[in-house]
């Protein structure tokens, strides 16, 4: 029994060490919103992450909150991960959240060091809870490395919500800048 415990532990620390450098932070800012953005690596391949996201751009305060696990498989010349976001709103039209389900893909431009694709997470009707009926958000972005592990964005971000007595609230549209530091 012994032995088990010290081979679990050893594999474990095994694993915990292969992303001891995989934190990332990140931070972006558009028109009336702001948010924040801590994600980790776990195994190869898979990362766990925390947000926040606030906007007063529908005219009525709305915070996100959110929590979400990729998976990132290796392909040569795509940056893909998929997975799922668990986002709680906290809104002036309601309070509820759901699952979604995304993910994000960029690919390499002849530029060096830069990157263009997009992402989306779709939260459907049976997916969510409280106020919130469905709920989706899509953004596309050009990434610039600016050194080891950190680059800023720019890009359009569209974030849109069905509340119950609401119908459809486009909570945040428009540009956004950002930057991401990994440690």
């Amino acid at each position: 029994m012994k032995k088990i415990i010290i081979s679990v532990l050893g594999a474990g620390l095994a694993l915990s060490s292969l992303n001891a450098s995989a934190l990332s932070l990140s931070a972006s800012g558009g028109k009336d919103s702001h948010g924040f953005q801590a994600t980790q690596g776990l195994l190869p391949g898979f990362s766990a992450g925390l947000g926040y996201f606030s906007t007063n751009d529908s005219g009525n305060n709305t915070k996100a909150y959110s929590g979400q696990l990729m998976f990132s498989p290796y392909l040569p010349g795509v940056d893909v991960s998929v997975g799922g976001r668990y986002q709680y709103l906290d809104s002036d039209y309601g309070d509820g959240g759901g699952l979604g389900l995304g993910g994000s893909a960029y690919v390499d431009t002849p530029i060096p060091r830069v990157s263009v694709g997009g992402y989306g997470f779709y939260t459907p009707e049976g997916l969510a809870h409280g106020d919130v009926n469905e709920s989706y958000e899509y953004g596309a972005r050009a990434r610039a490395t600016l050194i080891a592990n950190t680059y800023g964005y720019v890009g359009y971000r569209y974030y849109h919500t069905d509340f119950d007595n609401h119908d459809g609230k486009t909570l945040f549209s428009g540009p956004e800048l950002g930057v991401s530091v990994g440690f």
